[in-house]
């Protein structure tokens, strides 16, 4: 009878144990999932969950689970963009506030398309925007004025036409995301 109640109490303590080891796993910041994460995020800027875990083959639970950690953790930021959340990896020292104004409208890879074309092109117009990049007036409309509400373009009119150039902070040397961009 004393064997069993030890051999219960031995494998009770054994459960015990796993559960604390199990924990101790799961906070680790050398979890593989989670560096293999950090690291998407750090290459692809602005990148949603789903798109993590689609990338890289790891359910979207699991994804969201390690972001948690992540952000809980303080090496990555999190940024609402109409309906999806964007990751970016945590470069204190080089946010200020037209990183964080511009950066969640830059996962888009339209977007960043347009403000490297008008980088490149300082004083270019719509319709010359519309040319380099292919698209239809409507969608280069439509992401110049997302870059005029957040006010990172300065806007010339000249004659009946807008010539756009990108604000001083705003520019790539400036901006770590625009180094990606290309």
């Amino acid at each position: 009878m004393k064997f069993v109640a030890i051999f219960f109490i031995i494998l009770g303590l054994g459960w015990k144990l796993v559960a604390i080891l199990t924990a101790w796993a799961k906070k680790d910041p050398n979890n593989e999932n989670r560096q293999r994460i950090l690291s998407f995020i750090e290459k692809n800027p602005g990148s949603t969950v789903n798109a993590i875990g689609t990338d890289l083959g790891i359910k979207r639970g699991t994804v969201r689970y390690h972001v948690s950690n992540l952000k809980d953790a303080g090496k990555i930021l999190m940024f609402r963009n109409g309906n999806y959340v964007s990751l970016f990896r945590n470069e204190s020292a080089l946010w200020n506030k037209n990183h964080k104004r511009i950066e969640p409208h830059l996962p888009g890879a339209t977007c960043k398309k347009v403000c490297s074309v008008i980088y490149e092109n300082p004083g270019i117009t719509n319709m010359e925007l519309c040319e380099k990049l292919g698209l239809s007036k409507g969608a280069v409309s439509s992401h110049i004025r997302t870059l005029e509400e957040i006010d990172c373009l300065e806007v010339e009119i000249s004659g009946k036409y807008k010539n756009y150039s990108l604000r001083e902070g705003y520019h790539p040397d400036e901006l770590p995301l625009f180094e990606r961009i290309r």
